[in-house]
């Protein structure tokens, strides 16, 4: 909950009307990946970090094409409403968001309504994994790259050219990159770089890593940020996992690395340049990772993505630098220093709830250190190309590409049923069975095209 004596939240309100925010818009990410909100009158803000906003307690089991299923049994009536807190733990929580004049922007956390914690709230569940990193003496570093395909809201054309990764394609957008550049900076959230990727009209940002809870935050914030310049220069934003079948795709790749008295703690003189804390972690995500992508790749688009040749980590392996695998290595150098050391996964996409994506990489990595998980030897080629016998020869199997394996998956892992909790993971389970059920009446090209704006 909000702490109002840590801020002076009247004070905060104040200094909001004066630069003209006439209203509050307070998100939290549901459990397919969209973003939700309430908006408050500013004058309303005291009050609702106080007592919060009224929401229904079925948010929780809302699928991807806002339905609602009742299948789970926690929330099976539409009775029930919960408290939606804006989380100010400094001023700056609030942002006046510049792709939005006369608007501003909190982060949300869900609470009971008697304000006791409440089981579905998605924010609660990294913040606990954060704890835990604590409690084993690390802090966690995280940061999102977010691809996204831009289009022309006129006539749904690509918005550049290509070729990718060429300056030619950025020059076709450079007033969207410049504009955009800007309101990410206004807007409190720093980039490493911005680029054209491979996939037509496609681009993408770096997040510069961060906290975990700040990064998640970022990675929201991030999005409406992109929206918001893209609109402004009538363009429109795709962040969907496969906006069309003959698209390359969008992944929102998440990097993570332990620190451990104020030094990496991946880093070490072994070998691939990691410390047996480093081996670990990496071998606890491999370890998990068929339970972990069903959170950190959950939807039906992130299925259809989830081929060979399209670094979408379609096979359970790692490499170093190897970016067709589902967890990569991204070691130190010389030129970057001992610190840069970090692991890279895959298969993750923005129909994941970043809050849960990230607690459950962070509990992955950390159970692999805790005991002392032993690392297959790394990957170098596209398994993709070799043969069925040659991979299981190997230990590589595929991840899951239908609803029914990666359901069995997200069941029969213990790690992600003690992470999420009985009630949530309910929820999510019931979630995605909305969502296969919604796309068995319906072809490929129509299910892409409803998730195309979603997120």
């Amino acid at each position: 909950m909000t702490d109002s004596k840590a801020v002076d939240i009247d004070h905060l309100t104040h200094t909001l009307r004066d630069r003209n925010i006439a209203g509050v818009t307070i998100g939290w990410v549901d459990n397919n990946g969209v973003v939700r909100s309430r908006t408050v009158p500013t004058a309303e803000l005291t009050a609702a970090a106080r007592r919060g906003v009224g929401v229904t307690a079925v948010f929780a089991v809302f699928d991807s094409h806002d339905g609602i299923t009742f299948a789970h049994e926690g929330l099976s009536t539409p009775s029930g409403d919960v408290r939606l807190i804006p989380v100010i733990e400094s001023a700056s929580s609030v942002v006046a968001l510049s792709g939005q004049p006369g608007l501003a922007w909190a982060h949300g956390r869900q609470l009971s309504a008697d304000g006791t914690p409440w089981p579905y709230d998605q924010r609660s569940v990294l913040e606990r994994q954060v704890q835990k990193a604590s409690d084993a003496g690390f802090e966690v570093r995280a940061g999102f790259e977010i691809e996204f395909a831009l289009t022309r809201e006129s006539d749904g054309l690509s918005a550049h050219r290509g070729p990718a990764y060429s300056a030619n394609a950025l020059r076709d957008v450079d007033q969207f990159v410049v504009l955009l550049l800007e309101a990410l900076s206004a807007n409190g959230l720093d980039i490493g770089q911005i680029h054209a990727e491979y996939g037509g009209s496609q681009l993408e940002i770096a997040l510069s890593p961060l906290d975990p809870l700040a990064a998640a935050d970022a990675q929201v914030l991030a999005r409406q940020t992109i929206h918001s310049a893209a609109k402004a220069q009538g363009l429109r934003a795709s962040f969907a996992p496969l906006p069309s079948s003959s698209s390359a795709g969008n992944g929102w790749h998440l990097h993570t690395s332990l620190v451990r008295d104020g030094h990496n703690a991946l880093t070490g003189d072994g070998e691939y340049g990691l410390s047996d804390t480093g081996r670990a972690y990496i071998a606890g995500l491999v370890r998990e990772l068929p339970g972990l992508t069903a959170i950190t790749a959950p939807s039906s688009g992130s299925l259809l993505r989830r081929r060979p040749g399209y670094w979408a980590g379609a096979f359970g392996f790692w490499g170093v630098e190897n970016r067709e695998a589902a967890v990569r290595l991204v070691p130190a150098t010389p030129l970057l220093g001992p610190e840069h050391t970090n692991v890279e996964l895959k298969a993750c996409d923005a129909s994941a709830n970043p809050y849960l994506a990230l607690a459950v990489t962070i509990a992955a990595g950390l159970a692999g250190v805790a005991d002392s998980a032993q690392l297959p030897s790394p990957v170098q080629e596209d398994v993709g190309g070799w043969d069925d016998a040659r991979r299981e020869a190997a230990g590589i199997s595929p991840l899951a590409t239908t609803h029914a394996q990666q359901r069995d998956n997200l069941l029969s892992s213990a790690l992600v049923r003690d992470v999420l909790g009985e009630e949530l993971l309910g929820a999510f389970v019931a979630c995605r069975d909305a969502d296969a059920a919604w796309a068995e009446g319906h072809t490929e090209d129509e299910l892409l095209e409803s998730l195309r704006w979603i997120y």
